[in-house]
């Protein structure tokens, strides 16, 4: 089951207390994909929890994308 990260979905949100909200898409070949709770950017590692995922078909295709929102903290 192939899936990847979408590159140019891939946003970091820091807030006040240190929290860092990470959204990005993922394309996978399976309806059920396995969203990443650990990115690494830049040098920066985020991990975290999925809070939101949103899947839907790609139309025309047998691949689905999922918007993920992960809370992380950097480490």
């Amino acid at each position: 089951m192939p899936e990847f990260i979408e590159c140019s979905s891939l946003s970091m949100s820091y807030d006040i207390l240190g929290l860092v909200t990470v959204s990005y898409t993922l394309v996978s070949s399976s309806p059920n994909p396995t969203p990443l709770t650990s990115i690494s950017a830049g040098g920066v590692t985020f991990r975290g929890y999925v809070t939101n995922l949103n899947m839907q078909p790609i139309a025309n295709t047998s691949w689905y994308e999922a918007q993920v929102t992960l809370i992380a903290t950097t480490n």
